[in-house]
């Protein structure tokens, strides 16, 4: 008996008769061929050759010596495959093998062969042989079958430069299976199984063991078994194409080492079978309700076909969405590593990552298998299609139903594929429908209230019919607009049943004047479109009037305000309280010209004004108050523009609880920034002291009809900024056509000349500096005496004299001085005569002067800075009295006391002098009493002669006087 499981066939294969080639080995040929016989097969030459190669060595060296077969094998075998044939089971056979050394030295060979149940090496497996040169070495293979069938085994042989593989081979007696040579199927419906069944007889005297094998689209059963000899068995062959056209194939049968083909020929139609519609157009639906239409599949063929609705129009599609449904389980690498991680490390403590990987695989398989085996059918959450799969016999019709439910008010379309045997293409069925919601609609899509007056209170009416099969929830939807703000719904929201009429009242009260037209919506749930109700009227009230229709400034100054005036007048009946506003105005406070010079240091002048927001540069006064009846106001309007334009803004008037913009009034300026020009463009300082202020004055000139504002922009002061300046008044205002001062105050910080770059700005324009000039030359700091000229007056020759002075010092640094007297130098001494006077101090000086002659006296003092001679002062004096003076104490006088004339030679007594009266009047005084010896002489300065002084007389008398004195 034939027995075996059915094998699942490979991938269809669409071929033409013409295609298949005899290449195969047909039944009647493979017969022939058996028939000859074992020994016609090992007497044909046809033996496998000994496989020669290289010896595998696992050596770099070797393997680079050895890198491919020799040219010539230097061993040769006999025979070169060693075939067995006409055994009997278990009986045993001997064979002989030759190993012969062609080579001039001798060889050693080893020789061996693998473990084998029914070959045998009848020597030492793995034993080297020496084989002498040009001699032979017989190795004895020994062979002991199980069966009457097919052995295969190999002798391997191992020199030192190569490998013999001798193959060894024993024949078995045939098996013999007759298959035809050819099954034709002829034409067949297409996705339609048509099967033949065959009668095979095993003619061999083996019993066969078969393999059975085929391509799509045919398929064979059983595809495995066994068969006695001498005994038949039934084949069926089946043939199912999935594609229209003709198609070849062979079926292979395998008994062993041998198979044989059997040429399998059909063709595939398309039977009549077809769909009554293509497409089903559902009406509308109400949601959450339900719409059938019907179609019917026609069999008009003579076969019973099975249909089944599927979601994709090929099975190739079907094939992709699952793949991609595969994928979607396998997230990507990095992220199933992280979640591996993750998962590893919170299970770690638990001990059970290992489990847990297995339940997901698990899961994971699980999941995979059962999108293999989805079979794809039609699914959709709004059509739905009875039945879904089922079989029509011949020439009958199946109905099909195909169901609706919209859930939301849209469009829906899908397509099905009906999936039918006989059909080689699905049929295609297009699905359309519309989901309805509720139906409500207005009693009056218009209301028009005409002309109502402000604050006066209305009451409309309208009305919601709810036309459909649904409940309506409705809600009125509140506008954001001013008039529609004035609208009140009542009730604002509810719920209309089925064929239900809801009115809905409206009260109005209108606040803003004007024409209006409103539009208020009432949204519907389910329905996209929510009801409209427009109300449209105009709404009149008070007005106010000006006096005048536009107010001119002309050409405005930057920065400078102007004041015009205007007249609102009330000319209605009731009181109104206004506020003013101007269209465009910002919010922001602008800056005018006298803010601006108050702030002389603020950055603004470099930069000009930063406004965050729009300045606000219009102000009215008063800007809101109430108008009495047919009064009126009197209203300022003030502008000081910060921007350079051109103005045509609108004063707009709002009336508190009337409306906003009731009156307006145009107001039209030009703002310009004048020209200003500043003289001299280079302004010199000539020498300036270090640290000392000087100050002049640059011209602010401007030419035209406008008023400027002009400011100094501060100076950026740096450490080593060699000229310092500033202004006691930096900021100011030029009038038109005249000038305007700016005082400018440097102090010089280092020695030599400078070019100092001044920044004048002009209020409004201050990107555009006007570029001035400071040039100056520092030089050090006066160092100088409290006087020029020490006077000491008549003072006595000889006699010193002191007089004092002060040294000034006005710079910044301490100075070294030092004084030295040009001439004359022994005669004058100055305290302290060198030291240092310190910075911004004074050091006081006292000279003394000694006269060394009578007369004038005048000489130089010079006064030395360091090293260099920095001025000179003098000294002068008139000498007085004498420069001769002797070494006796004279002054206040020179008394002598009493002296004594000599004796008389008649021997008087010597008497004294005894009065100290002045006798110069008497006769006895007639000669001089002193003298002094020599009388004259001639002194030259510093020299000095000594003199005698003399006194006689005859008589006694007091001498009180004697007078020396110098001759020119």
């Amino acid at each position: 008996m034939a027995s075996g499981l059915q094998k699942k066939t490979p991938t269809p294969r669409l071929l033409t008769r013409e295609m298949l080639k005899s290449f195969t080995l047909l039944p009647s040929k493979f017969l022939r061929e058996k028939l000859l016989g074992t020994k016609k097969e090992a007497n044909t030459g046809k033996s496998m050759l000994p496989r020669i190669g290289p010896l595998q060595d696992t050596s770099e060296a070797r393997q680079k010596l050895l890198s491919g077969p020799p040219k010539q094998s230097s061993l040769g075998v006999s025979p070169s495959e060693m075939v067995f044939q006409n055994f009997v089971p278990h009986e045993v056979s001997e064979m002989v093998l030759s190993l012969i050394n062609k080579n001039k030295f001798p060889q050693m060979v080893k020789v061996s062969m693998e473990s084998s149940p029914y070959f045998q090496l009848m020597c030492s497996n793995d034993a080297y042989r020496v084989v002498l040169p040009g001699a032979s070495v017989p190795v004895r293979i020994r062979f002991t079958p199980d069966e009457n069938k097919n052995y295969s085994h190999k002798l391997v042989c191992i020199t030192a430069r190569e490998r013999i593989v001798v193959p060894i081979r024993a024949i078995g007696a045939p098996v013999v299976l007759d298959f035809p040579a050819q099954l034709d199927f002829s034409v067949c419906p297409v996705k339609y199984s048509t099967q033949k069944t065959l009668l095979v007889h095993n003619t061999g005297n083996l019993e066969a063991h078969y393999q059975l094998s085929t391509q799509s689209p045919f398929s064979v059963v059983p595809a495995t078994g066994t068969l006695g000899a001498g005994c038949t068995m039934q084949v069926t062959v089946g043939f199912h194409p999935l594609t229209n056209g003709d198609h070849c194939g062979s079926l292979c049968c395998k008994t062993g080492e041998e198979s044989i083909h059997t040429k399998l020929l059909g063709e595939a139609v398309d039977v009549n079978v077809r769909l009554s519609t293509s497409s089903v157009d559902v009406d509308k639906t109400f949601i959450t309700m339900t719409r059938h239409k019907t179609v019917f599949i026609e069999n008009r063929s003579n076969i019973t076909v099975h249909f089944q609705w599927k979601a994709f129009p090929t099975e190739e599609d079907e094939n992709e969405e699952k793949k991609r449904q595969r994928r979607l389980l396998h997230p990507p690498t990095k992220v199933r590593l992280e979640k591996i991680k993750e998962e590893k490390k919170t299970e770690k403590e638990k001990g059970s990552f290992e489990d847990h990987i297995a339940l997901m695989r698990s899961m994971v398989q699980e999941k995979m298998a059962k999108v293999q085996e989805d079979s794809m059918l039609f699914s959709s959450d709004f059509f739905f299609i009875e039945p879904m799969k089922g079989e029509i016999g011949p020439n009958c019709l199946a109905e099909i139903k195909v169901t609706f439910k919209p859930l939301e008010v849209l469009g829906y379309q899908s397509m099905a594929y009906c999936d039918i045997s006989g059909r080689e293409s699905r049929l295609p069925l297009r699905l359309r429908g519309e989901g309805q919601g509720p139906l409500v609609e207005l009693s009056s899509q218009t209301l028009d209230l005409g002309n109502v007056f402000v604050d006066t209170s209305h009451m409309l009416e309208v009305k919601l019919i709810n036309k459909g099969a649904l409940d309506a929830p409705f809600t009125c939807i509140p506008s954001t607009t001013n008039v529609g703000s004035c609208f009140k719904f009542l009730p604002k929201e509810g719920i209309i049943a089925p064929g239900g009429i809801q009115t809905v009242q409206i009260p109005f009260k209108a606040t803003v004047l004007g024409t209006f037209e409103e539009e208020f919506q009432f949204s519907v749930t389910g329905t996209p479109m929510p009801a409209i109700l427009t109300i449209r009227g105009s709404v009149s009230g008070p007005s106010l009037q000006f006096d005048v229709d536009e107010i001119n400034f002309g050409e405005i100054s930057f920065g400078f305000p102007y004041t015009q005036c205007c007249r609102l007048t009330n000319i209605s009946s009731v009181p109104l309280t206004f506020q003013l506003r101007m269209s465009d105005d910002g919010t922001q406070p602008a800056v005018d010209s006298m803010d601006q010079i108050r702030r002389h240091g603020d950055p603004s002048w470099r930069k000009g004004i930063q406004f965050y927001v729009e300045p606000k540069e219009f102000t009215m006064n008063p800007s809101r108050g109430t108008i009495l009846p047919q009064g009126h106001q009197d209203i300022e309007v003030t502008l000081c523009s910060n921007t350079v334009m051109d103005f045509r803004w609108r004063l707009l008037v709002d009336l508190e609880g009337i409306g906003q913009g009731v009156a307006k009034l145009f107001i039209t300026a030009r703002c310009l920034v004048p020209e200003l020009r500043v003289y001299p463009e280079i302004l010199l300082y000539d020498e300036c002291h270090l640290k000392v202020p000087y100050e002049r004055k640059f011209l602010v000139a401007n030419n035209t009809d406008l008023p400027g504002c002009y400011g100094l922009i501060p100076q950026k002061r740096k450490e080593n900024s060699p000229v310092l300046y500033s202004s006691p008044k930096p900021c100011g205002i030029v009038q038109p056509h005249s000038f305007a001062e700016i005082p400018v105050v440097i102090e010089v910080q280092t020695l030599g000349e400078h070019r100092t770059n001044v920044l004048i700005g002009v209020f409004g324009d201050e990107r555009n500096p006007r570029r001035v000039e400071l040039r100056s030359s520092g030089k050090l700091a006066e160092i100088y005496p409290s006087t020029r000229l020490i006077e000491f007056g008549k003072i006595p020759a000889l006699q010193p004299t002191s007089r004092s002075f002060t040294l000034f010092n006005e710079g910044l640094v301490p100075a070294d001085f030092r004084m030295e007297v040009a001439r004359k130098p022994h005669c004058c001494a100055i305290e302290p005569r060198e030291g240092v006077i310190p910075a911004g101090g004074e050091v006081p000086v006292s000279v003394t002067v000694t006269l060394d002659d009578t007369g004038p006296f005048a000489v130089p003092v010079q006064l030395f800075i360091g090293n260099s001679l920095w001025t000179a002062f003098g000294l002068v004096a008139l000498g007085t009295g004498t420069t001769v003076v002797i070494d006796k104490p004279f002054a206040p006088e020179l008394n002598l006391g009493y002296q004594f004339r000599p004796p008389e030679e008649k021997g008087q007594s010597v008497s004294a002098l005894s009065s100290s009266q002045d006798d110069s009047q008497s006769p006895e005084r007639a000669s001089p009493v002193f003298g002094l010896e020599p009388v004259s002489m001639d002194l030259k300065p510093g020299q000095s002669e000594d003199m005698v002084l003399r006194g006689f007389s005859h008589i006694p008398q007091s001498q009180k006087t004697i007078t020396v004195s110098p001759v020119g």
